[in-house]
């Protein structure tokens, strides 16, 4: 199996149930998606879904075109850096750790731990 498919299958796998409940569960779904931490509201619940369940179609097509949608992981391993930075981290460092949704946490670092190593970063920037 070619490994770059591994990222779009785990994509799938977790934004199936994560990304449609949240554009489509409504408050109920936001809430269980962002496991209670986050003020629930319609805008940042759809907002946040349609986020998610573009890159789940994007992941699909990925594994019919896993080079061409490549483009698509880098951006995950950059969103997802950046809110692990700007929201996780301070938290974290001033003891506020009740503030953070474990599971979207874990998520992302997986992520960003192992997405970088199957990107075909040559092929991705032309060199």
């Amino acid at each position: 199996m070619n490994p770059l498919l591994l990222p779009y299958i785990f994509n799938i796998m977790v934004l199936v149930p994560i990304g449609l409940m949240t554009l489509f569960g409504g408050e109920r779904g936001g809430r269980i998606a962002c496991q209670g931490k986050f003020t629930e509201s319609e805008g940042f619940r759809t907002i946040l879904g349609s986020l998610w369940t573009a890159i789940l179609i994007g992941s699909v097509l990925g594994l019919f075109f896993p080079i061409s949608m490549s483009a698509l992981l880098l951006i995950q391993v950059i969103y997802k850096s950046l809110w692990l930075v700007v929201f996780v981290l301070p938290r974290l460092l001033v003891g506020r750790i009740q503030e953070v949704p474990g599971g979207i946490s874990l998520t992302f670092l997986m992520i960003i731990a192992g997405y970088p190593w199957v990107i075909p970063w040559r092929i991705l920037f032309g060199a």
